[in-house]
């Protein structure tokens, strides 16, 4: 039975990553993103058409392929402290969190008669921080496929997303423990403490701990090394209740202090295990776990949906706008449209207010064409940008 079970993760496993670089390379002639061509291919092979598979079979390499698009961001920041101590970033990182988080609690408490009737203050809380915080994934996909990691504008949206998702989490944090009782109070402010105390410790001296690393000769042994931090950190976020994603991100920046990363056979690694497998299975994975019909489906939960989708991105777009326009950034639709997107950071905080009690699994249903709809937003902003920038 295991060997058979093992098989059939293996075969949907390999149909799932051909099919899905097919349908990107076909996205991608037609001058739209690979990223929707793998997510669409995830939700044709899954439950709501053909049946092939469904998200658990891939859910490993999908968590792999999330930590490494925001790994690859952090390679990129050599100092945590020039993050929060560039006050471009930390403008638009705070202002598109506060701005977003505020619009959704309003709108969820303007239909809640309607569309949301159990709901109260603690669970408009608890969305208003969720939706207020963006996601790091795609939009760090769709500017590393575009060498615009290194640039001023590529750094400028990172930071700011960085900036937002760590004020999101530390307001969701500040919440779990106000709303937690007994020791799992405690428990939580203590992991937290000791993820921070663990960071501090690995950012500041890693580099006195490159000759050892460096002891390993073979660009593979330091590549191992490197990707067990990876997913250690990833760990520790996931376990003291912030989102695994943000350890990655900060694991990449520990690494980046490191002199071994400079060298172009340990980025090439870096980049083709990750673009050549857990990326397209990370957004195949995403597909695979959207369901169009029923109860449950996204059509059946369209009009909530819809009404946070809106009152997320707008308020979003428009101050992101503004702000990177006043700061000077050439391209200020790319940057807006940057913290825009919603995915694992919202769903983490979510899933957190459901092991608290204070949401339902019913907002599971809600947020997946949320997901969608933002996904689809910052990819045509980031096509139509790139239209208006070629023909000027």
């Amino acid at each position: 039975m295991a060997a058979s079970l093992s098989g059939q993760v293996l075969l949907e496993t390999a149909v799932l990553l051909f099919a899905s670089f097919v349908v990107g390379e076909l996205f991608e002639r037609v001058g739209l993103e690979s990223i929707l061509g793998y997510i669409v291919t995830g939700l044709v092979l899954g439950p709501s058409f053909l049946g092939f598979s469904d998200s658990s079979s891939i859910l490993g390499f999908a968590t792999i392929g999330a930590t490494l698009i925001l790994f690859q961001a952090g390679l990129r920041e050599q100092n945590v402290k020039e993050i929060f101590g560039n006050r471009d970033a930390l403008e638009l990182g705070t202002a598109s969190w506060a701005v977003g988080s505020v619009a959704v609690f309003a709108a969820v408490f303007l239909v809640s008669e309607r569309l949301f009737p159990d709901y109260g203050l603690r669970q408009f809380l608890f969305l208003a921080l969720a939706y207020g915080m963006v996601d790091i994934g795609v939009p760090s996909k769709l500017m590393l496929e575009r060498g615009m990691l290194r640039d001023r504008l590529g750094r400028y949206s990172i930071q700011s997303s960085v900036v937002n998702v760590s004020l999101g989490f530390l307001a969701v944090t500040a919440a779990v423990i106000v709303f937690s009782t007994g020791s799992g109070r405690f428990e939580r402010i203590a992991g937290i403490v000791g993820f921070l105390a663990v960071f501090y410790l690995l950012h500041e001296f890693i580099e006195r701990l490159d000759d050892y690393i460096l002891m390993f000769e073979e660009t593979e042994s330091q590549f191992a090394v490197t990707f067990s931090l990876l997913l250690m950190m990833a760990y520790l976020t996931q376990e003291v209740g912030l989102s695994s994603v943000l350890g990655a991100f900060f694991a990449g920046v520990i690494v980046s202090r490191s002199d071994f990363t400079d060298s172009r056979a340990f980025q090439e690694k870096i980049s083709a295990i990750g673009e050549g497998l857990f990326v397209p299975l990370f957004f195949a994975w995403f597909g695979l776990s959207l369901q169009v019909f029923g109860s449950g489906g996204i059509l059946a939960n369209i009009v909530p949906a819809t009404v946070l989708f809106a009152a997320s991105t707008v308020p979003k777009l428009g101050v992101g706008y503004l702000v990177s326009s006043r700061r000077g950034i050439n391209s200020p639709l790319k940057a807006a449209g940057s913290l825009l997107s919603l995915d694992i950071e919202t769903l983490v905080a979510l899933l957190i207010a459901i092991d608290l009690g204070i949401l339902g699994e019913e907002i599971l249903q809600i947020f997946a064409p949320s997901v969608l709809f933002t996904t689809l937003t910052i990819v045509l902003i980031f096509s139509l940008t790139d239209r208006l920038e070629g023909s000027a």
